[in-house]
């Protein structure tokens, strides 16, 4: 994937991408609500997912602070942190307890990934070109649901869950091509809650939207 502004991301100075309700918001403080209904809050990658470092693939729980992940926009960045985190089963509600599977070549993945449901990743689309200007947009796993045999499979035991951070959101790469959202380590300080903190790096759509662009990518795909 190449694009001269990838992703609508967040510049003054990027020409042609039109925001059309679009907001640039932190991942971690902002969600939609309703999805927060339909799935657990949290994002992150799960034991056994591929990132790309300066060693080669690596899994993500083998991954420490300062060493250099491979990111779309910023080639090689230093890790800030490894946030993890453990959710015992029993403490999950039985309609949040899945996650989901996206079968082997459909994200650029080259292997099956499972990931959580509000976990962002790039996809692209023509539909995403005529309105905003920009084929590639960010969209969570959950709103997949159904499309070229992504699924949610249930949760059988404890939940395990690592977040990278970087100085700044980055996206980074996963099981081959795939591209998922990683957070800035300022979403984790309670300061940035409290205040406006700074510009977010890529755009996200509201839910309306994300709706209409899912809905549009099983349509083309069906075509």
């Amino acid at each position: 994937m190449t694009h001269p502004m990838p992703f609508g991301k967040n510049n003054e100075h990027s020409a042609g991408f039109r925001t059309s309700g679009a907001t640039p918001i932190s991942a971690a403080m902002m969600k939609d609500e309703q999805l927060y209904a339909m799935a657990l809050r949290e994002d992150g990658l799960l034991p056994g997912t591929l990132v790309a470092t300066s060693t080669g693939w690596r899994k993500i729980e083998t991954i420490q602070p300062g060493e250099m992940v491979l990111t779309f926009d910023n080639g090689m960045q230093p890790v800030t942190h490894i946030h993890s985190l453990s959710i015992p089963h029993n403490a999950l509600p039985p309609h949040k307890a899945f996650t989901m599977v996206v079968p082997q070549d459909v994200l650029g993945n080259r292997r099956q990934i499972e990931l959580l449901p509000l976990q962002e990743i790039i996809i692209e689309s023509d539909f995403a070109e005529e309105k905003y200007g920009d084929p590639f947009a960010l969209i969570q796993a959950l709103m997949l649901d159904g499309f070229d045999g992504i699924r949610r499979v249930p949760l059988r035991g404890d939940l395990r869950i690592y977040m990278p951070t970087f100085e700044q959101e980055q996206l980074i790469h996963t099981c081959g091509t795939a591209l998922l959202t990683a957070r800035a380590e300022s979403d984790f300080s309670p300061l940035d809650a409290c205040s406006t903190g700074p510009e977010r790096e890529y755009m996200r759509l509201p839910l309306e939207e994300l709706s209409a662009l899912a809905d549009s990518l099983k349509q083309e795909r069906a075509a």
